[in-house]
Parts: C-alpha cells; sequence; structure tokens
C-alpha cells in the first residue's frame, strides 16, 4: 500500500498542487462569500402573529461577524414559492441587524420559507441563502370574523393561494457511489436516498440485482431515508434495486453506468482520524506504467492537506487526517490526475473539538404570574475562560405547534453544515443535538447524498481571471436606486444626463448614464421614504425618453417543484396554543399603542358587479389559444418589437426574419385562398401586415392573444390563417392613465431601511402596568441584541405573563473568535 508524500502547500515542491493551492486561495480571497443566518423566536406560528428575528452576517470563512455587504433582505415566500409576501429590507451593522415580521391573520396555512441574504450572496446562487421552512397554521376566529391586513414598512400580499394536494407520485430513489463513479471490479461505498415527493425521507429496504436478475447486495434505509452498502460491479453489466417502499409495494430503480475504467476514493473515520483509500483501473489499451496522483482537502476555503504520490496496478493509496488537526465543518477532498483534472470528490465532516460553552442559568426553578426573572448568560471556551459573543434570547412556549423538517435548526448546524450543502436537509438538528456513533453514521451518509462545492475544480484552473470579475451583483454599502434610458423602442439611450431631485433634503444630483444606458445613485440614507424626482435628457438634449427603474425588491420568488410540502396533522396542543395565540392578538389590538394589527370589523356584504381585469370593448373573440401576458415578462424593454417577443413563446408560431420584415406563420391554421398569413388585430382593429405591429413597443402592450382553427372562426375568412390580436395598455378600460410613463421623467419612492419594532415587556413594578391585561402567550420574551463582554457574563430581567406553562429559553449567536455559540434552559411558570 503507497501513501501520499506531504508537503505544505506552498512550500511543495511540485508544480501542479502549487498551482492547485494557488487557485484555491485565490477564489476565497477575491469572491469574498458571505453566510447569513436568521435566530427566530419560535419554530413555527399561527397566523397574526409577529416573527421576532436577529440577523447574522458573517464571512463565509472564518465565520467572523462582519462582512462586505452592509444591506440585507429578508422575506417570507408563499409555500407555492411564487410570491413575496413580506419583505424587510435592513442595515447590517458589524454583521448585526434585528426586525420583525407581521403575519396577516388572512394568511392562508402552510409551510412557508423565510430567507435571507445579501446583493453579493446572488452571484453564488440561492444555495449560499439562509432558508427556512416555517410552518404558519390559521385558526378560526370568534366572531367577528372579517379581517382587514396590515403591513409595516414593505407592502404585504395577503391574499390566499390555491392549495393543491400533494401528487401521489412514486418516492424517488437515488444512489451515489462514493467519490463519484462506479469503476468495474473496484468495490465501493454506494450512497442511498429515499425520500417522498415533497422531500422528506422514508424508511426503505431493497436488493441490487444485475441484468440476470441476481442478488448483488441489499440495503434499508431508517426513517430519515439515508443509508450504504458495499458493492462491486462487474465490467458491461447493468444494475438495479428493486425497493420494497412503505406502502408495501415493490419498484425497480436504475444504477448509474458502470465505467470500465476510472478511480474509487473511500473514506473512513477510525477515532480521531479520517482514512482515505485509492484504488485505480486503467483503460483498456493505456500505457502501463504508474499514474501520478494528487489529493487536496479544504475546509470552506483553508487548504488543511496537500500530498503527491503514484499509483501502479492493483495497489491501493492511502492518505491519514488527524480531525483534531483541522478546522471544524464540512472537509472537502479532491483526488487529482497527473493531467490536473478533478477525478474524485468526497466530503466529510470534522466536529469542533474545542466548542464554545454557553450556560443559561435563571435565579429561581419556577416562577408566578407577572413575577421578575433574572437571568444569566455565561459564555467559555473550551479551556474553561471567558470569552464574548454576540447573541439573541428567544422565551418560547415549549408546548408550541407541531414541528417539520427544519424547525430544529440552529446556527450550529447552519455555519457548519447546512450551508455547505445544497438543498433541503431535513432535520440538521439531529445530528448535532446528543452526537453519538448513529448520529455520525448518519451525518456521514448525508455528506455522501448531498455533496455541493461552491465552484467547479475545472472551471477554476480554466481561467487565470478573478471569478469576481463576472459577478454581476456588488456588495451593498447603501440603499440605491438605479435603471436605464431608453427610447420608446426598447433600445438604450447611451450616455444621457440625469439630475435627481429630492424634495426632503432640497437637493439636486447630476450624473450620467453610460453606454448601456444604465446608471445608479448610491448613498441614501433609508431612514425616511421619501419622493424623488428623476428627469433625463439625450446627449443631444431630447427628453423623448423613458426612464426604467430597477424593482425596488431585489430578488423575486422562485416557484418550487411540486408537490409542496405539507403541515403535520392537527394535534389538541395545536388547538390549544391556536387559541392563546388568538387571545393575545385581541389584547395586541386593545392594548399596544404601537400594535400593527387592524381591528376586526363585523362582516360586511358588498353587493356589485365585478370588472373582469382583461376586459376590452376592442375584442370580438372570447378565448383565445393562448395568451401572453406581458406582465409575466422580466423585462420587456430587451425587445425591440413584438414579434422578437413572440419569438419561442408560443407552440404552433412560427416567425422567421426577412431582411426588414417579419414572416410570420401559425401551424394548424389554413386558409382557401392559400394564404398563411394571420390576421393582425390592434386593440381590435385589423392591421394590414406585420409591418404594422413592428412600430408597437413592447413596453406599451398589455398581453398578446392567440388564435386558430375554430377559435378563429369568428373572423371569418380573414381569420383563416390565425389571428394575432395585441392589446395595448391603454386600450384597456381599466388602463391608469396615472401611470403612463411620461417623457423623460420618472418619480420614485425612495427605499428605506425597516424600523424593527419593540417587543413588549411590561414592567410590573410600575403601577401603570398592574392593571392592563398582558397579552404575551407564545412568546413570553425577546432580547434581539446581548452582547457578552470579554469577562463572558450578562445578565437581563424580564417578567412573566399571565399565561402559565413551560417556558424554552433559547441563546443563540456568534463568539468573538467565529464558533457558534448556542445555549438553552427551561422556565417553568404558574398561570395567574
Amino acid at each position: 500500500m503507497g501513501a501520499f508524500a506531504v508537503f505544505s502547500a506552498f512550500q511543495n515542491p511540485d508544480p501542479a498542487i502549487q498551482r492547485l493551492a494557488t487557485r484555491l486561495q485565490y477564489f476565497y480571497t477575491e469572491a469574498q462569500p458571505e453566510i447569513s443566518y436568521l435566530h427566530l423566536n419560535q419554530a413555527a406560528y399561527v397566523a397574526g402573529e409577529t416573527v421576532w428575528f436577529k440577523a447574522y452576517v458573517a464571512d463565509a470563512n472564518s465565520h467572523q461577524l462582519d462582512s462586505l455587504s452592509r444591506v440585507l433582505y429578508v422575506d417570507v415566500v408563499s409555500p407555492s414559492g411564487r410570491r413575496v409576501l413580506l419583505r424587510r429590507t435592513l442595515a447590517l451593522r458589524g454583521g448585526l441587524a434585528h426586525g420583525d415580521l407581521a403575519l396577516p391573520d388572512t394568511l392562508a396555512q402552510g409551510v412557508y420559507t423565510v430567507r435571507a441574504y445579501t446583493h453579493w450572496m446572488r452571484n453564488a446562487g440561492e444555495q449560499l441563502f439562509f432558508s427556512r421552512r416555517v410552518p404558519v397554521w390559521q385558526t378560526a376566529p370568534a366572531a367577528p370574523d372579517a379581517a382587514a391586513s396590515a403591513s409595516v414598512g414593505t407592502a404585504v400580499h395577503a391574499r390566499r393561494e390555491v392549495a393543491r394536494p400533494v401528487a401521489s407520485s412514486r418516492p424517488d430513489v437515488q444512489f451515489f457511489p462514493e467519490g463519484g463513479d462506479y469503476v468495474a471490479g473496484l468495490s465501493t461505498v454506494v450512497g442511498v436516498k429515499a425520500v417522498d415527493a415533497t422531500g422528506a425521507g422514508l424508511a426503505v429496504r431493497g436488493e441490487i440485482l444485475d441484468d440476470q436478475n441476481q442478488v448483488q447486495g441489499s440495503f434499508s434505509t431508517p426513517a430519515l431515508g439515508m443509508s450504504a452498502f458495499s458493492f462491486s460491479p462487474a465490467a458491461g453489466r447493468r444494475y438495479h434495486a428493486r425497493v420494497v417502499l412503505p406502502n408495501g409495494t415493490a419498484a425497480d430503480y436504475p444504477l448509474p453506468a458502470v465505467q470500465p475504467a476510472g478511480w474509487v476514493m473511500n473514506v473512513r473515520e477510525i477515532g480521531n482520524t479520517l482514512r482515505v483509500l485509492i484504488r485505480h483501473r486503467a483503460a483498456a489499451g493505456a500505457a502501463a506504467g504508474p499514474q501520478a496522483l494528487r489529493l487536496l482537502a479544504h475546509v470552506r476555503g483553508v487548504l488543511v492537506y496537500a500530498g503527491q504520490g503514484q499509483i501502479n496496478g492493483d495497489e491501493i493509496f492511502s492518505a491519514t487526517l488527524s480531525k483534531d488537526k483541522l478546522p471544524a465543518g464540512v472537509l472537502h477532498l479532491t483526488l487529482f490526475d497527473e493531467q490536473q483534472i478533478a477525478r474524485a470528490e468526497r466530503l466529510a465532516f470534522v466536529p469542533d473539538p474545542n466548542p464554545l460553552r454557553v450556560a443559561v442559568r435563571s435565579d429561581r426553578p419556577s416562577y408566578g404570574a407577572r413575577e421578575a426573572v433574572t437571568l444569566e448568560v455565561e459564555v467559555r471556551n473550551a479551556a474553561g475562560l471567558p470569552t464574548g459573543a454576540e447573541l439573541s434570547v428567544a422565551v418560547a412556549d415549549e408546548a408550541g405547534l407541531p414541528a417539520t423538517g427544519t424547525t430544529d435548526a440552529t446556527i450550529e448546524s447552519h455555519l457548519l453544515l447546512t450551508s455547505e450543502l445544497k438543498g433541503y436537509v431535513e432535520n440538521p438538528g439531529y445530528y448535532f443535538r446528543q452526537p453519538t456513533p448513529d448520529t455520525r453514521l448518519a451525518l456521514d451518509y448525508l455528506l455522501l447524498t448531498q455533496g455541493w462545492s461552491r465552484f467547479v475544480w475545472r472551471e477554476l484552473l480554466a481561467s487565470d481571471t478573478s471569478p469576481a470579475a463576472a459577478y454581476r451583483f456588488l456588495p451593498e454599502q447603501t440603499l440605491t436606486l438605479g435603471g436605464r434610458l431608453v427610447r420608446t423602442n426598447g433600445k438604450p439611450v447611451p450616455n444621457g444626463t440625469l439630475t435627481l431631485y429630492q424634495q426632503a433634503n432640497k437637493s439636486v444630483n447630476v450624473s450620467q448614464a453610460n453606454d448601456a444606458g444604465r446608471f445608479l445613485y448610491q448613498g441614501f440614507s433609508g431612514q425616511d421614504s421619501a419622493k424623488v424626482l428623476l428627469q433625463a435628457r439625450t446627449e443631444k438634449g431630447s427628453n423623448n425618453i423613458l426612464i426604467q427603474l430597477d424593482e425596488l425588491w431585489p430578488l423575486p420568488a422562485t416557484p418550487l417543484p411540486l408537490p409542496l410540502q405539507v403541515l403535520p396533522a392537527a394535534t389538541p396542543e395545536l388547538a390549544a396554543y391556536s387559541q392563546r395565540s388568538r387571545r393575545q392578538q385581541v389584547l395586541e389590538r386593545q392594548y399596544l399603542p404601537d400594535s400593527t394589527r387592524s381591528i376586526l370589523l363585523r362582516n360586511v356584504t358588498v353587493k356589485s358587479r365585478a370588472t373582469p381585469p382583461e376586459q376590452s370593448v376592442f375584442s370580438l373573440h372570447s378565448n383565445a389559444d393562448y395568451v401572453l401576458n406581458l406582465s409575466d415578462i422580466p423585462s420587456t424593454a430587451a425587445f425591440s418589437d413584438i414579434f422578437q417577443l413572440l419569438q419561442g413563446r408560443v407552440s404552433g408560431l412560427q416567425i422567421t426574419r426577412s431582411n426588414s420584415s417579419y414572416n410570420v406563420m401559425i401551424r394548424g391554421a389554413s386558409s382557401i385562398t392559400g394564404s398563411s398569413q394571420p390576421l393582425y388585430l390592434l386593440d381590435g382593429m385589423p392591421i394590414s401586415d406585420a409591418e404594422g405591429l413592428m412600430g408597437v413597443a413592447p413596453v406599451t402592450v398589455e398581453r398578446i392573444e392567440v388564435l386558430k382553427g375554430a377559435s378563429a372562426a369568428i373572423y371569418g375568412s380573414r381569420g383563416a390563417g390565425g389571428v394575432i390580436a395585441v392589446f395595448t395598455k391603454r386600450g384597456n378600460f381599466n388602463y391608469d392613465y396615472s401611470k403612463e410613463p411620461a417623457a423623460g421623467v420618472a418619480v420614485r419612492q425612495l427605499p428605506a431601511y425597516h424600523r424593527a419594532r419593540e417587543f413588549y415587556a411590561p414592567r410590573y413594578e410600575q403601577a401603570s402596568a398592574a392593571n392592563r391585561p398582558d397579552p404575551r402567550a407564545t412568546t413570553l420574551y425577546w432580547l434581539p441584541r446581548l452582547s457578552v463582554p470579554a469577562s463572558g457574563t450578562a445578565r437581563f430581567t424580564f417578567y412573566t405573563a399571565d399565561q402559565g406553562g413551560t417556558f424554552r429559553v433559547s441563546a443563540e449567536g456568534i463568539g468573538a473568535t467565529g464558533q457558534p455559540a448556542l445555549g438553552s434552559t427551561s422556565l417553568t411558570v404558574s398561570a395567574r
């Protein structure tokens, strides 16, 4: 058995390792990835409650607080993933911010997503965002039962989404060979992952069969749906798994194809070490002789191992890594061949050998109603020495709502695990709560089946340019206002002059757009939301241009794949919790002067005839075969005419360009006259040919309808070739002319930072609070900022409420050294 020669990466005499190490360091130095986390006051909510949150933004490598960005966005996304219901824009100070999200009491129950991200994070995609699935339950209020929704800051869209049942599709069972490939004749470990249609793990069992139905192995998965088995595939054979599903039925699933040659990497945990075993099978006809190989390992970009060696024939090469000398988190192991091509990759987990110890102590074991509680939080390092930390503390009803898969997530599981993995991780807290050999094995199964990397080695080595050079999104230091100047046909206006007027401070700012017509204003304080006026001129002084302002909301929602995750079954505890929450909301409306809740009104019946939103007097037809709503297209100004916009969007519509005109044909439409040209309509009026529509700017169009066959019969022989009907915004009876863009002028409400409300925490030593009902029932106390000094100890006091029960105290945050800080205790309170 061979072994690697191990060197310090940057002192290694091997030029290949030096290059790999340099590119790795360069990527993380230039990309400077950020990581975000939200500590929520509760794991689940009832519609009408407030989500109180503390935001932590840190360097993704060191986990030290602070980052390039100074602006953070927090969203609540609908269960389908299609709509952002709430958004908060927060100013980051030292990587910290806090706020609240008032959930409308009209919100339909479902599993919503709370996410947090910066503009800079968008360059790496949504897998870097903090994202948590949060259950929201709906409870029927007592009469009166008509509620008005309200919001603070950013608008709330509280309309219900149509609930779609979970499809009864068969479970998904996937197989992942360790390192990446099955190689003929080489035994490898194969990871198994079985999930239902919503992504939750399933307990299944199965057998591995070859193409002659001979059993080659077996496996079973526990409740989280992940397991592994060893397997030695034969050359030229095909394999599949016969899986017994939870309902007792069997289903076949194919395994990936067997490769005739390649590399196999196996990682084993032996005591406090990780043993890496590497084997190779050469391709038929390949030149005999030793094969050079290199092994690199890093944790969040910190190179912790660099080794080189040679492998000959059936030799097994090995490397041993001591876990107590590695940083905590996900270890990325990559094997390179002599051409510096990545041939195998594997993830392993390194626990923190020296975690922070956070102790939360109360001054008494139990309390009565409206009594003072003093809590002491003590933070010490592994050596027992005091150290500082930035924390937030929630005191919430322990007999809460039914849990879902991510409700046990903590800042520890996020920083060290889930932020390094792509996709949904079920019950991440399970791997950290009480580590045992079983949880360590389950965690290894997770990493075997759910690996991900921030970069692709092939792309990283192919270019010597900075990875940040191609980034579209820059780190925001302040709130911004941007856009571009375009002509009425959507083409950009280069080098135009802009003048920005701010009424609030009587300021005037003159700037110039770039060659693409883009402009950007920065430095807004964000303290107040005020209107600004923009005026624009071309280089020649004409104002016959349009100002297209960027959307204030930086990221739209992305629809989730169907079927959607469903709430757990209702329980008696849920009913009791919902009643407490409803009483809390009623008392908040009555007694809290800063409550954002609207007063419930009695039922009101409004009798009137509704106006269809797309009703138009210019349409003879009532139904079309295809309707294209331009509001669903992100940027219509990017298209020079409507035919360019239609290309590839309508099935059966063929559009070809001939010189300066278009030839258009609708398949499925025919004419006895032999003409295949469709009938063109503009707001119901016939247009002679396609050229008549080429002058219509897409930005002025509301929708386009396409008719063929029987649908076009109402237009007689003229519609035999089909119909293309264009409806402009002005052509709709419901068009709001006040929104008509004026040439060279735009008005915009300046963005403003969210101003967090203060959690209601009465002081019962004050006489004014004694006679007032206490609305707190589900969350007893919320402290978003608790700065523990270097002495390691901080104390705070709050009062219990009228509601009794057991309350969980949860303290989360980040220590001075970048380590996750986590502590908890419980309080028993007697009801009034």
